[in-house]
């Protein structure tokens, strides 16, 4: 998740966020309209930055806090149960499951990571900034007049 952030590649339920809105470009200046247009962006890319950074952290406290729940649970296994049976085999086969568990989910993160990284090459021209071209919206002819 941390390579998303760095990446800007965030999940489609934060990527759905886009701050633009239209602009008369007939009216403002060509610069002005490009630092408009490079504002919106700008605060689009770090609500998104944002967003992502506060994802991040809350999945690593829910990871955190269960990791420290499974450690206690493996830790609270009883070494022999009421009947008198050994219980250590159970306990050793969680620990087992939850320790190749732990190493799956790893991989697939590392998985995950390497995916972004060529993401990353292949998005990068999809990513600049487009230059606004000056469209009127509205044109008066040179007959106008108003009318009284």
């Amino acid at each position: 998740m941390v390579k998303r952030v760095e990446y800007d590649l965030p999940p489609k339920f934060i990527s759905n966020i886009d701050f633009k809105f239209k602009v008369d470009e007939s009216i403002l200046s060509q610069d002005e309209l490009q630092a408009l247009y490079n504002q919106m962006s700008k605060m689009t890319k770090d609500f998104r930055t944002q967003a992502m950074t506060l994802y991040v952290q809350s999945l690593g406290r829910e990871h955190e806090l269960l990791t420290n729940e499974i450690k206690r649970i493996i830790e609270g296994f009883p070494q022999e149960n009421d009947d008198g049976f050994d219980a250590e085999a159970g306990c050793a086969a969680f620990k087992q499951y939850h320790e190749l568990r732990e190493k799956r989910f790893n991989l697939e993160t590392d998985q995950s990571i390497y995916f972004l990284d060529e993401q990353r090459v292949e998005d990068e021209d999809n990513n600049q900034v487009p230059v606004t071209t000056l469209t009127l919206i509205r044109s008066l002819g040179e007959d106008f007049l108003l009318q009284q």
